[in-house]
């Protein structure tokens, strides 16, 4: 045979060999890649198999609602005004003392102003009366009187008591005062107008919505502008509005034992009893479980019970959702 010929044979077998070569890692690559896929479409199927059987726990649930606190505003107003005056009521008559001071607390009956007329003439008039009304009974007294004097002394005693009873008044119109009419305090404005001025107390008033929300006798917490904070009552609701508009409003009012500045505005904040949970949502003790993300979360919560529910200030909020029994 050729040379040439047999260096062609040659030539070809080496090509054939290596094409099977090649051939067979091309399998080889191949079978690896569907090995592949295939562990990942069962990683996927597996995946959301789990995925589903979680989705699978239906549980019951309640949803926590809000609490029922209230919020209203409300200013310090006083509960009555009286006009006081500490001007003469005569050109004879003198302001002699003043015994308050402006913004003084004052008692009903407290001396605030005393005046001075004098009157000495008519007060010597009226005390020659008494004498002489004095000095008739006196002798009567003294005397063996027959009894159709005794109309005679009736007379000398009742011109007696008109004779003092003139003499007081006139020793009060002498010697004048003013007293506070209520207790409060006293105030005398830039114009000169006085004043005293009833217990603060604090004035709302509230619409036809809200009005059973103000119950008179309930508590409130009165929250200063400040963010302080005292107890209050509701004392006092009116049954009649004082608008009939679109809208029908009522005037309430609070009192508080602090006296707070008139002129103050305030919140007041009528607290709940919390979040309301049902019987059903409580488990053992005062523990609930909160579903978050399909999963259970045990939590201990201090409750009070009223009824067939329990009531819970904190440690949940609005919108969770709690696993029922």
């Amino acid at each position: 045979m050729p040379i040439n010929r047999k260096l062609k044979t040659v030539k070809l077998r080496k090509t054939s060999k290596f094409r099977e070569i090649i051939m067979k890692k091309i399998k080889i690559a191949i079978w690896g890649i569907n090995v592949v896929l295939i562990a990942v479409i069962l990683f996927l199927v597996l995946g959301n198999g789990f995925k589903n059987n979680d989705n699978k726990n239906d549980y019951s649930t309640y949803t926590v609602q809000r609490d029922n606190t209230n919020y209203f505003n409300g200013i310090v107003q006083e509960t009555d005004k009286k006009v006081v005056s500490d001007e003469p009521k005569s050109q004879d008559e003198t302001l002699v003392a003043t015994h308050v001071t402006n913004g003084q607390r004052v008692t009903k009956g407290q001396v605030l102003f005393s005046f001075y007329k004098d009157m000495s003439s008519d007060i010597n008039s009226v005390n020659a009366e008494i004498h002489q009304a004095q000095l008739a009974i006196q002798e009567y007294n003294s005397s063996d009187k027959k009894t159709d004097d005794q109309i005679e002394l009736s007379k000398n005693q009742e011109m007696l008591s008109e004779a003092q009873a003139k003499l007081a008044k006139l020793n009060q119109a002498q010697n004048r005062q003013v007293t506070a009419p209520i207790d409060g305090t006293y105030y005398k404005d830039d114009t000169g107008r006085e004043f005293i001025y009833g217990a603060p107390v604090i004035q709302g008033n509230v619409n036809e919505y809200s009005l059973d929300k103000i119950k008179v006798g309930d508590d409130v917490t009165v929250v200063e502008n400040d963010g302080t904070k005292i107890s209050g009552n509701y004392e006092q609701k009116d049954s009649i509005p004082y608008s009939t508009h679109n809208v029908s409003y009522y005037h309430f009012r609070v009192s508080t034992e602090e006296k707070l500045p008139y002129g103050m505005h305030v919140q007041l904040k009528t607290e709940s009893d919390g979040y309301k949970i049902p019987e059903s949502a409580v488990w053992s003790g005062d523990t609930v479980y909160l579903l978050k993300n399909n999963k259970k979360h045990k939590r201990t919560l201090a409750m009070t019970k009223k009824g067939h529910y329990y009531y819970v200030m904190d440690g949940i909020k609005t919108g969770d959702k709690l696993v029922l029994k």
